[in-house]
């Protein structure tokens, strides 16, 4: 072995490195290992890499690096009643030195319950939507609940989320992305390109590299280190459009302002798997890895992304002709769904951006489609919402919120403030020069800030691209992760301000929706005609034959609510005129066992009104003793909520 690295070193030039001493390894609370060693005393170190074996497993993994001014590591991916041992190799260049290998820890034990996969998803789901509530109830958006619940329960807190089960919930993570990514491409009609199309590239060309280039100069200037400067910069170009579309969805947002944002995160991806194949090849040279590819920089990237766009066109065009043969809704959300995963497997498989896939097969369908396409994206939505919020719990318990050296939190600081002012001043500077929309010149950028998948994604991929360099890999991983749980806390209220400033929220509703926030006085007729409950035949036929109703509401001296008499009711009265003096409006008046009170909500007096198949409802004054004030009809109910929505989406479409 000695021969052999000495042999290396006259080859290569370069010095080997010390072998490592790995001076203990403990566990903190069951919920980490925390490993320390000696660093070597030569200077040819240039960082270490971190192994770990599980017990009874033949492999050594790789855990990740840490710089060379680093003498400690905390493994907290720790799966429930697993034990492993570690290694940690000095690295020099192509030259490494590894440690022997230390005695097994003792068993992971974050909790006392054997938490199943199931069990996991439960909770999770349970407590994000119970979490969700609550914030929501603050005017926070619920996104920021589902992380922040996701966060307790991974390793950073109590660990019921632990690695294993993280690793088992891929699947349903990588769906969750797919559903999201077919949503967002059902809102890029091609009407909203013949509007917008050049704003849009623009734009998305000015906040993308607005984010790298005020990165990379601040990182640079600040660190000397421009390798590490221009991965940073190319990571710091990607948005999450995940977070950001929930929001935009929770707060039925609909305008010029959504239309943008929703464009641009569907384009980020494409631009930033761009930038960072561009970057990652010159910081390879500056870092000394070699010369510049052009295929690295250009031609892989572009690769990636066409074959991207071909998947999901290919998936679209198919599920399309299946589309024109299947009315059964049932069926039809079936094949959705199936379509959807096709296009995540096919993906994964191809290693190719799902999200991106999943837009262009949206986008695709819903211009082939057209109208109709609409119940496709209905029923997915209605299928969906369970699984968003498993996904946002499972973003939080990703994030490991381990302790931050100065180096690493300066970095981190200097990425988001960077980042920040890149997209903000890159998304006026280019709303200004194409005379876009006030609202998208002053609130796009705060729509953009979000970060997640996409970023952390090209961070696992830095640190294997710049394995030999652990100071780069090391530090990536390392302030990308702290970010994006920052990003991920602060975008979606960024968000929500940009799309309540612009007056674009409450826009894109259903009438279900409307119904929540109407109460029954705001829809109520006040001038039905009323009935006099001692009012005879003709007095009743004569009030009758002047209006245009069909329900009159009949009324006792002091006014209260004493009953209802129909059109249909009279039926039988009119064909016996002889009686006509005989009888009364109380005779032939219906009893009406449920009323509601102006301040009752809307939509449960719709509710009773569905239920008990009732047309109408009288209103009363509780207060009062039940003294009638107005006539609830549902048909009447319906046309103002459709009246209402219309008005919303005229005005939100008058704003260019």
């Amino acid at each position: 072995m000695q021969l052999l690295v000495i042999l290396a070193t006259l080859l290569t030039g370069v010095q080997a490195p010390a072998d490592v001493h790995v001076h203990q390894v403990t566990m903190e609370d069951g919920r980490a290992n925390v490993l320390t060693w000696e660093s070597p005393p030569d200077t040819a170190v240039s960082g270490f890499r971190i192994l770990r074996q599980p017990v009874r497993a033949k492999r050594w993994d790789t855990l990740g690096t840490a710089a060379r001014w680093h003498s400690r590591y905390v493994d907290d991916q720790l799966s429930n009643g697993a034990r492993y041992r570690y290694r940690v190799v000095s690295l020099a260049g192509s030259q490494v030195a590894a440690s022997e290998p230390t005695d097994y820890v003792p068993e992971a034990r974050r909790v006392n319950i054997n938490f199943n996969v199931l069990l996991v998803v439960a909770i999770a789901v349970l407590l994000g939507t119970v979490g969700a509530r609550l914030f929501k109830r603050f005017k926070v958006p619920q996104v920021v609940a589902y992380i922040l619940i996701g966060v307790g329960l991974g390793s950073s807190a109590l660990g019921i989320i632990d690695q294993a089960t993280m690793e088992g919930l891929t699947p349903l993570s990588l769906m969750a992305l797919g559903l999201i990514g077919f949503k967002i491409g059902g809102e890029l009609k091609l009407s909203v390109f013949r509007r917008h199309g050049k704003k849009v590239i623009i734009i998305l060309l000015a906040e993308g590299i607005g984010a790298f280039a005020v990165v990379v100069v601040l990182v640079g200037l600040v660190t000397g280190n421009w390798a590490l400067a221009l991965v940073l910069g190319a990571i710091a170009s990607a948005t999450a459009p995940a977070a950001t579309v929930n929001v935009i969805w929770e707060y039925r947002a609909l305008g010029v302002l959504t239309t943008m944002i929703l464009a641009v995160v569907a384009l980020d991806d494409g631009l930033a798997l761009m930038l960072f194949g561009f970057a990652s090849s010159i910081a390879k040279v500056i870092a000394g890895g070699g010369g510049f590819s052009l295929l690295n920089a250009v031609g892989r990237p572009l690769l990636d992304i066409l074959g991207t766009f071909a998947l999901g066109v290919g998936i679209a065009i198919a599920f399309r002709y299946v589309y024109r043969h299947v009315r059964e809704k049932e069926l039809l959300m079936a094949f959705a769904l199936g379509g959807v995963l096709l296009l995540v497997g096919g993906a994964q498989a191809l290693r190719l951006d799902l999200i991106l896939a999943a837009m262009v097969f949206g986008a695709v369908f819903t211009n082939l489609a057209g109208k109709g396409g609409e119940e496709v994206f209905d029923s997915v939505q209605r299928f969906a919402p369970p699984i968003y919020v498993l996904f946002f719990v499972l973003v939080g318990a990703h994030l490991r919120l381990g302790a931050l050296n100065w180096m690493i939190a300066l970095v981190a600081v200097l990425y988001v403030v960077g980042r920040t002012a890149g997209k903000v001043s890159g998304v006026w500077v280019a709303a200004r020069a194409t005379k876009a929309a006030t609202a998208v010149r002053k609130y796009l950028g705060f729509g953009l800030l979000a970060q997640a998948g996409v970023a952390i994604g090209l961070a696992i991929l830095s640190s294997h691209t710049f394995a030999d360099y652990p100071e780069i890999a090391t530090t990536v991983v390392a302030v990308v992760t702290t970010t994006t749980f920052l990003l991920e806390i602060l975008g979606p209220p960024a968000v929500k301000f940009a799309i309540t400033k612009a007056g674009e929220t409450g826009v894109n509703i259903t009438p279900e929706d409307l119904l929540e926030t109407y109460k029954v006085k705001d829809v109520m007729n006040t001038q039905q005609p009323v009935l006099d409950l001692h009012a005879p035949l003709d007095r009743i036929l004569d009030i009758v034959a002047q209006s245009e109703a069909v329900y009159f509401p009949v009324v006792d001296s002091a006014g209260v609510f004493r009953g209802v008499i129909t059109l249909e009711g009279l039926k039988a009265t009119i064909n016996m005129p002889h009686m006509g003096p005989l009888i009364l409006a109380q005779d032939i008046m219906e009893e009406c066992r449920y009323t509601v009170t102006p301040e009752s909500s809307l939509a449960e007096a719709q509710r009773i009104m569905v239920d008990r198949k009732h047309d109408y409802l009288p209103v009363v004054d509780g207060d009062r003793g039940k003294r009638f004030v107005g006539f609830l009809i549902l048909r009447q109910c319906q046309r103002v909520l459709e009246e209402e929505i219309a008005r919303r989406r005229r005005k939100a479409e008058a704003i260019t």
